[in-house]
């Protein structure tokens, strides 16, 4: 992949993670692998960027909102220190790539939006606000988030960046459409004065200072305002300008950074040519030519900076392509003189810049390598690291440090050398040859483990809880474990921090590397995500119990809410080998008399005197490194009367859903199907054909044998078409008369559903729907609704969230020929491995033919 600049700080050089003691640590993070040198192109800015002192910070809702040309601008064009903070991690969105949900979700785009950043070479930084889905006004959004809670993290991260100006993705006029962009411009707005004021929120200056930024801005769009009209007064910038070192314009390098939003289906053009963007001045000193107007952007701001910009000026004159490491010397002076400065939060990231050119420049290569994926507390660690100086610089390696007093020797040497395996110092670092040291690293029992740490407590109804405040604003984790490799030249003194991470051969795609995990040593997940009781007969219930990387042997438990029964009451567990599987079965019966209801299950290990809780799920998707959350062990209960007809379901899965596993565990056998079975199987085998989540979006095949399905439901077939995104190819061209999927949507999940035909076969057969079924609903009611429709469609249900006309789309419903087709916007991908009872009914009634 193309590489541009990648500012601040890579994962080859790591901050140290008792960073977190203080400020936010200012990371790009999410890259396992080390970063390989910047080429002399990219060293070349680099170099000049080290002179620029400044900094700009741009805040907008969610992944995937920001202006990717815009921040590619400030960081390899001004060459300011750039970042984005984003107030949520996406977690209410829909999923283009899978069918993982919520918190899961949250952490793929977290780590897209890390990968979005080293593209456009930004940083990114959170607050702890949930994304509850959509919201229609700032002031739902701000009532459900916390007001001052997350406005306290917006000042955080301010005061921690300390920004010279401040530029916002939406406007406070509502323009934005979406609750939460206009929530994130008020908070930003109400933030740049509240940073400044010591009164506001004086518990965080213990560890920074009140800081005002200079200016705040809005990037302002070109669709939808509706205040005066502004054009005139704001700043204008070329962001399609193109940079000559890196070879492309920004909003090329945007195109490609806006791209890594995989789950979003986000892929954006590489743009070529002029592309002005406009800024209006919100707050702060008016600019009239220049966004960074006023702001002294060389290290003179800076008491004592000028032998800094002295020697970085040498560096600069005397960088030689075809010889890096000729300007090494310089380079150690600078960090030297850096030292020496007050530890400001620019300075803190010059210096952090200015290791990574000093590692280019050597061409130096550092790993330490696991010699597993995954290990537990209280186990031992063996680690490899390996060091290599790519340059004729007179390098020496002082020492490594490895935490819990682990001791760093060379690799034993197979000629017998007597100076093999004695411990790691003031060893001369030769051009290009490798240096090779082992450890072996004794974990303390308490080490915590690889949960992501804004999912570590239960999270409120608008926001995550974070026991640690200095945490609060980070990507994500530190490093679960570093290496400190200890270097020195001309007299001078280097830190280089690792991580320690897996490396592992891929025989396709070669070298692979994920972080370091630390698991519990059981973990134990059932065998499925909602357990169906359509009466009171007792069913099984399947739960593996895994360990990582150790033996063990302990008892299982189900913890079963009050009247629920399982038998056995316990089971021993037994685990012979590390990485092996146990399985155990418990018959559960539902308390007497129970009619309807959702409840949980969970399940506990009690081995070497602890318990644990936990489920293992791991997230493997090729464009984002590994991750892995350990979530509790629970599954949904749901006790509810639910009849069908008929029993083979044809799927047509989308970009993903539980549609399937619910619907065999209503009892239908369920057959996955291809394009190719699409087109050319018999479909009148199966009773009902069900399109998942965006299945049209997702497989653009399905649009060609569309005449196919229609004719298997005008035989008799019956069809269910679950939401797709709005999409020009699609209007007219789903069912058997024309619809368009519209951006209609009810929000809130608790709004009326209002049963206009209350004798609807779809409400009477075979599950008799009342209101009591939309119950318990989350997050909404449903998306993407049919709007407008052929009215030989027949609508079923009328909603609306407060303020609004109702809606009709949700449910489309036509007899066409002998069968029935159905187009259903209400959110079944939420509802169904939520386990609200009355979806699963009404679902039911759905996919069953009429008898």
């Amino acid at each position: 992949m193309r590489r541009v600049l990648i500012s601040i700080l890579t994962l080859a050089v790591a901050v140290s993670t008792t960073a977190a003691a203080g400020p936010i640590a200012p990371v790009t993070g999410g890259y396992p692998r080390p970063r390989p040198a910047m080429n002399t192109a990219e060293l070349r800015l680099a170099l000049r960027k080290l002179q620029v002192v400044g900094s700009a910070l741009y805040i907008g809702a969610h992944p995937d909102d920001e202006n990717t040309a815009f921040l590619s601008w400030l960081s390899s064009g001004r060459m300011v220190r750039t970042a984005y903070l984003s107030l949520t991690r996406g977690d209410g969105g829909q999923n283009l790539i899978g069918s993982e949900t919520g918190e899961q979700l949250g952490v793929i785009r977290t780590q897209e939006l890390l990968a979005a950043r080293r593209v456009d070479g930004g940083e990114q930084y959170f607050s702890r606000a949930l994304d509850f889905g959509y919201s229609k006004n700032p002031d739902e959004t701000l009532a459900i988030w916390g007001r001052d809670r997350i406005l306290a993290d917006v000042v955080w991260v301010i005061r921690s960046f300390s920004p010279d100006i401040i530029v916002t993705r939406f406007a406070t006029d509502g323009s934005g459409g979406h609750g939460h962009h206009t929530a994130s411009a008020i908070l930003a707005e109400e933030a740049f004065s509240a940073a400044a004021d010591p009164a506001r929120f004086p518990e965080q200056l213990t560890t920074v200072q009140p800081w005002r930024a200079k200016r705040l801005l809005w990037n302002a769009y070109r669709f939808g305002s509706t205040g005066p009209d502004t054009s005139r007064t704001r700043l204008r910038v070329d962001l399609g300008a193109f940079n000559p070192l890196l070879g492309r314009s920004y909003t090329e390098i945007a195109g490609e950074s806006r791209s890594q939003h995989m789950s979003q289906g986000a892929g954006t053009p590489e743009r070529r040519g002029t592309w002005e963007n406009t800024f209006e001045h919100r707050l702060g000193e008016r600019a009239a030519q220049d966004l960074f107007e006023g702001v002294n952007l060389g290290w003179s701001r800076i008491k004592g900076g000028e032998l800094v910009a002295t020697l970085l000026a040498k560096a600069e004159r005397n960088f030689d392509p075809d010889h890096p490491a000729a300007t090494l010397s310089a380079l150690f002076a600078a960090h030297a003189a850096m030292g020496a400065l007050d530890p400001e939060p620019l300075v803190a990231a010059k210096k952090r810049d200015l290791l990574e050119v000093i590692r280019s420049c050597a061409g130096l290569w550092i790993e330490a390598i696991a010699a597993r994926p995954t290990v537990t507390p209280g186990s031992r660690l063996r680690v490899t690291l390996t060091i290599v100086n790519r340059s004729d610089a007179p390098l020496t390696l002082e020492r490594i440090d490895l935490p819990y007093g682990a001791v760093a020797r060379l690799a034993a040497d197979p000629k017998g050398d007597p100076a093999a395996r004695r411990e790691v110092a003031k060893l001369p670092l030769p051009a290009n040859q490798p240096v090779a040291a082992q450890a072996e690293i004794a974990l303390p029992a308490d080490l915590p483990i690889s949960q992501p740490y804004w999912l570590r407590l239960p999270a409120f109804k608008g926001s995550y809880q974070v026991a640690d405040p200095a945490l609060i604003g980070s990507p994500e984790n530190p490093p679960a474990i570093i290496a400190r490799v200890v270097l020195s030249a001309f007299g001078e003194r280097i830190e280089v921090v690792t991580p320690i991470v897996y490396r592992w051969l891929d025989p396709a795609l070669g070298d692979r590397y994920r972080p370091l995990e630390i698991a519990p040593p059981a973990t134990c997940r059932f065998d499925q995500g909602v357990y169906l009781f359509p009466d009171l007969k007792p069913r099984e219930m399947r739960l593996i119990v895994e360990s990582p990387d150790s033996t063990l042997e302990g008892t299982a438990r189900l913890e079963l809410p009050a009247g629920w029964r399982a038998s056995p009451t316990e089971a021993h567990v037994q685990l012979t080998a590390p990485g092996t599987q146990q399985e155990l079965r418990f018959s559960v019966t539902p308390p007497p008399g129970t009619a309807s209801g959702a409840a949980s299950v969970s399940a506990t290990i009690e081995a070497r005197g602890a318990s644990y809780s936990y489920r293992l799920v791991r997230i493997d998707h090729a464009h984002i490194p590994i991750q892995t959350l350990f979530p509790p062990a629970e599954a949904h209960l749901v006790r509810a009367d639910v009849r069908h007809t008929g029993s083979q379901i044809g799927y047509l899965m989308g970009s993903g859903d539980q549609g399937p596993e619910a619907l065999r565990q209503m009892g239908f056998t369920v057959t996955l199907l291809s394009d190719d079975d699409a087109e050319h199987m018999d479909l009148a085998r199966f009773d009902c054909v069900v399109a998942g989540v965006r299945a049209y979006n997702t497989r653009p095949h399905l649009l060609a044998v569309e005449p196919r399905l229609l004719d298997y439901v005008e035989r008799g077939g019956r069809m269910v078409v679950q939401y797709d995104t709005r999409d020009d190819a699609l209007n007219g061209r789903l069912g058997p008369w024309p619809f368009s999927v519209s951006g209609d949507r009810v929000t809130v999940e608790e709004a009326a559903m209002r049963m206009l035909k209350p004798e609807h076969p779809l409400l009477t057969a075979p599950n008799r729907i009342t209101a009591d079924d939309f119950t318990g609903w989350v997050q909404e009611r449903g998306l993407n609704y049919a709007n407008p429709w052929d009215p030989k469609y027949e609508t079923v249900f009328s909603a609306n969230d407060p303020g609004e006309p109702a809606k009709e789309g949700g449910l489309l419903y036509a007899r066409y020929g002998k069968g029935v087709f159905i187009y259903t916007g209400l959110s079944w991908f939420r509802q169904l491995p939520a386990g609200v009872p009355g979806a699963w009914r009404l679902f039911a009634n759905l996919v069953s033919p009429v008898r």
